[in-house]
């Protein structure tokens, strides 16, 4: 197994400076017991993971191996109310050491977090070295404020029956090879009516992950969406970083909404249609966008089904070809030590032991996730699924999504102005760049 940079810091000791409270690497001691200096007592663990009969055992095997110096308590929550549940515990005094919180939930909850420092044996370079590139959210400007221990990437589920029947040999790999893919992969009844879809693009309501498929759509672009820029979080859709206007947004966000238009040859998707993922397992939709974590659970669904996984298409050069940067967008999980704890050092040294390559790598496989750290990516599965997940989760990307339930509105507020026509894409685009700085405004340091 490779070994990066960081798996030889994180195996040093924790030193808690006195000035500030930061807390760095230090080389690492030649008598490994000392790797848990300063590690004393419980600390909890509060994330969204349901602790199943294996996640149980996963932590009860962590706590029988670290019994001498400390022990971790995992307690999961709904994930429809945990930014409630942290909101609520941390007042009542009952908050938890640290939380496994979702990408969307960092920035909003980012004023409780504990950074750790910045240090010459463990910096951003190492730390983007170590760990999935979708993770560099977690790098501000006063430390790291969270570490990876879990990566979801979205991929795209095609149905082979239906590509067989189109004499289509194999899923497409550019989004531009849609525009001659999809009439041959749609069906119509006498009326007209659309009955096999190519596609679920251009509504809202009835597209699974409509939000984080717009989200891919503009990271593979190159747009970072919403980002740290120095402290402060910055919108950086309709424009580039140095204030000119980005042209790519408009023309993806027309790309997502002519396959809803009946008046494009490239039609395929409607509102008359059903919710995407019931559309797919009917076997009536052709490619279908949703998380790796949820092949087993559309395997389970429809057994009978003959589908597969590929990585999603990309956008190419017109000009060239190519493809300048491979993107997927991905559901991101960090551990972040909260300043409300009374017991940070092994809070801290509780993150650093669950990130070793072994533990970090049971979790993975509890919920049949890719791990978060490269050197255990370099170890490609043999599993066809497993290695698309794999490549997917290095090639995935995030974003700082300020208030997700309102972000939500804002990306279905757009859609469904441009498919009433209330909206050109110019115009969707900048309606979407607003809300989204009306959003990050709170976070923006006065």
């Amino acid at each position: 197994m490779k070994h990066s940079m960081f798996q030889t810091v994180i195996i040093g000791v924790f030193v808690v400076l006195a000035v500030g409270g930061a807390i760095y690497f230090a080389n690492p001691p030649e008598d490994k017991s000392s790797e848990l200096a300063g590690a004393v007592g419980k600390v909890t663990i509060w994330g969204t993971y349901p602790l199943t009969p294996d996640l149980t055992k996963f932590f009860a095997d962590f706590n029988q191996r670290y019994s001498k110096a400390f022990s971790v308590e995992y307690r999961a929550f709904d994930p429809r109310t945990f930014d409630r549940d942290i909101v609520e515990g941390l007042a009542s005094g009952m908050g938890p050491d640290i939380l496994l919180l979702p990408d969307d939930l960092i920035l909003r909850h980012s004023d409780k977090i504990l950074p750790m420092s910045y240090t010459p044996q463990f910096g951003q370079r190492e730390f983007l070295n170590t760990f999935v590139q979708a993770a560099e959210i977690y790098l501000h400007p006063n430390g790291i404020v969270a570490f990876p221990y879990a990566i979801d990437p979205m991929v795209m589920y095609w149905n082979r029956d239906i590509f067989t029947n189109a004499s289509i040999p194999e899923p497409p790999k550019y989004w531009d090879d849609f525009k001659l893919l999809a009439p041959r992969l749609t069906k119509t009844d006498r009326a007209q009516k659309v009955v096999q879809s190519a596609l679920p693009f251009g509504e809202f309501s009835n597209v699974k992950n409509a939000k984080s498929i717009l989200s891919m759509l503009f990271l593979q672009t190159g747009s970072p969406i919403v980002y740290m820029s120095g402290d402060r979080p910055t919108v950086l859709l309709t424009k580039f970083a140095d204030k000119q206007k980005n042209p790519a947004i408009p023309m993806v966000l027309q790309f997502f909404m002519d396959f809803s238009n009946p008046r494009k040859t490239v039609y395929t998707w409607s509102l008359s249609r059903q919710n995407s993922e019931d559309e797919f397992l009917s076997g009536n939709l052709a490619v279908y966008f949703d998380y790796a974590s949820n092949y087993q659970r559309l395997k389970l669904k429809n057994p009978n089904l003959n589908f597969d996984v590929a990585m999603v298409p990309q956008f190419r050069d017109p000009e060239t070809g190519t493809v300048k940067r491979e993107t997927t967008v991905a559901r991101l999980h960090g551990l972040a030590v909260m300043k409300s704890s009374k017991n940070q050092t092994t809070a801290f040294i509780a993150i650093r032991t669950l990130l070793n390559p072994e533990n970090a790598e049971r979790f993975a496989q509890v919920f049949d996730l890719p791990p978060v750290r490269r050197d255990l990516l370099a170890n490609r599965p043999a599993d066809a699924v497993k290695a698309v997940a794999y490549d997917s989760a290095l090639r995935g990307k995030t974003w700082l999504d300020p208030r997700p339930e309102e972000s939500d509105k804002a990306f279905r507020d757009m859609v469904e102005a441009m498919s009433s026509d209330r909206m050109t894409a110019d115009n969707a685009a900048e309606f979407l760049n607003s809300r989204l700085v009306d959003l990050v405004t709170p976070y923006v340091p006065q």
